[in-house]
């Protein structure tokens, strides 16, 4: 897309910028309108545009310097043109342009005026990418009388950039300014840039003025006022950014990656608290099943454990195999002598505690192996002498 293009009629920085006069053109296929600064903008809202003040707001002069002083050309600037300038420097704005042999262009502004251009394009969201002088602009067709009503100014080079208010004071201005060794100029209603018997050119429409303004626009020898503090990169907030077509979906994006952090971490933490509530719920059924044990982090080895203990070979349980020992144990203890005193069975170790009394210690060793010839293991764990005879404890579990 071509970048608009926006002629300020002359003496627009002193006479109210936003109601100047202007001329304006989006494209070089469109017509071009006319109207105030204010309207132009408007009509460019969300686009790119480069200016051109009339030469009665520039100063376009140059200087010569060498090398070596070009290196401080910013700061010798407003000492250099000091007779030049009719206000003081520090309200003004000095732009320099490409030296040529040691000739450097010049082109001064008004700083505030600038500034307040800017800001209006800023406004209604317009990207000002460059402002240029008339007589910049110009100075490669010049002699050139551009004669579009309100726009009437004479650039004779590009250091004189004339206004001029009908054709007698443009007579009036060429024969001031021809030089006495000079041919006289011959105002033609036609610009026939070539001819040498009309060396002065006429811009009679603004469709051949802005023709003109694109020509030379663009043309290597301008300065260009938008440089250094004031260069495009430091206005690019006015100007459309061409991120601004995406934002919707970037913003739509980062809504949805945000989201899905809360809710992964939303799920991460019901998970955790899942966790935290089935570990507790084992730990008290394992405190159920054995009271005596005290539940640990490693609940599920200590649970293998106590499964492993608590199973048989066969897989009989604990009771299983309590009543497969107690027939035997009762055939052998109505045949005996002994006196059973009390029965315990230890579900854990999986064995039966027999405590009985016996008048001597022999009636317990018969005990034992009448025991092993039913087929139960039985060995006597304690015993204990006393007056009426022996105390014993004997502990049968399941063979095998």
């Amino acid at each position: 897309m071509a970048t608009a293009l926006i002629y300020l009629a002359p003496g627009a920085f002193r006479n109210g910028l936003a109601a100047s006069p202007a001329l304006y053109q989006e494209s070089p296929a469109d017509p071009v309108s006319e109207g105030s600064l204010s309207q132009a903008l408007e009509a460019l809202h969300g686009g790119s545009a480069r200016i051109v003040i009339g030469g009665a707001d520039a100063l376009c002069t140059h200087v010569n310097l060498s090398r070596k002083q070009a290196r401080h050309l910013q700061r010798v600037l407003p000492f250099l043109l000091e007779e030049q300038l009719l206000d003081a420097p520090e309200r003004l704005w000095f732009a320099a342009g490409k030296g040529d042999h040691g000739r450097y262009p010049v082109t001064v502004v008004d700083r505030e005026a600038v500034d307040a251009l800017l800001a209006l394009a800023r406004d209604v969201h317009v990207h000002i990418t460059s402002i240029k002088s008339l007589g910049d602009v110009l100075a490669r067709s010049a002699p050139v009388a551009v004669a579009v009503p309100g726009c009437q100014t004479l650039v004779l080079d590009r250091e004189r950039a004339l206004s001029y208010a009908d054709e007698a004071q443009l007579s009036s201005l060429m024969a001031l300014c021809m030089a006495p060794d000079e041919e006289e100029f011959a105002v033609a209603g036609e610009p026939v840039s070539n001819d040498p018997e009309q060396p002065l050119a006429r811009v009679d429409s603004p469709t051949a003025l802005f023709q003109q303004l694109r020509d030379g626009i663009n043309d290597a020898g301008t300065v260009e006022i938008l440089q250094g503090a004031l260069a495009p990169r430091q206005n690019r907030r006015g100007g459309p950014s061409p991120w601004t077509p995406w934002k919707p979906v970037l913003g739509l994006a980062a809504a949805v990656f945000v989201l899905s952090l809360v809710a992964l971490g939303v799920q991460t933490w019901r998970y955790e608290r899942a966790a935290d509530q089935a570990l507790a719920d084992a730990g008290k059924l394992y405190q159920s099943l054995f009271p005596g044990d005290r539940a640990t982090a490693g609940l599920r080895r200590q649970f293998e454990a106590r499964l492993a203990r608590l199973s048989s070979g066969g897989g009989a349980t604990g009771s299983a195999r309590l009543f497969q020992v107690l027939p035997s144990v009762a055939a052998v203890l109505s045949a005996s002598e002994v006196e059973p005193k009390r029965l315990q069975f230890d579900e854990r170790q999986g064995n039966l505690l027999l405590d009985l009394g016996a008048k001597e210690y022999a009636d317990l060793e018969k005990l034992q192996t009448a025991l092993r010839e039913k087929g139960v293991n039985a060995s006597i764990a304690n015993y204990r002498n006393g007056p009426n005879g022996v105390t014993a404890r004997i502990r049968v579990e399941q063979a095998g």
